[in-house]
């Protein structure tokens, strides 16, 4: 599974490193820098895809070690080009809405698109 991105926070300490099997139709998302949420919240990773066009939900991440996410096969082929991942703060089980409802705390450049 290439590495896709490396989630970085504000001092650019690597936090996450998403990894993309597209042809299973999954990433793997690898926490490197354990990150509590506040409360009861959890960290929500989301796709900006080179289109412009409203973020892509993709999972909620894991706090530590390696967790597998299945992603629909069309954003396995965004995710294998340009954009941006954006990690937000959401509700337990994830925003409520169909795009981030909390706020960004973590990004990342796809590596298609350096």
């Amino acid at each position: 599974m290439p590495v896709i991105a490396i989630v970085r926070d504000g001092e650019q300490h690597p936090v996450w490193m998403i990894r993309l099997a597209r042809t299973a139709h999954q990433i793997a998302a690898d926490s490197l820098r354990p990150q509590a949420p506040l409360g009861d919240h959890i960290y929500q990773l989301w796709l900006l895809a080179s289109d412009g066009a409203t973020p892509h939900p993709i999972g909620l991440l894991p706090q530590s070690e390696r967790k597998l996410i299945a992603v629909t096969p069309e954003n396995a082929r965004l995710l294998a080009g340009e954009g941006e991942l954006e990690v937000t703060l959401e509700p337990a089980g994830g925003s409520p809405a169909p795009g981030p409802s909390g706020p960004i705390l973590f990004r990342a450049s796809l590596e298609g698109s350096g």
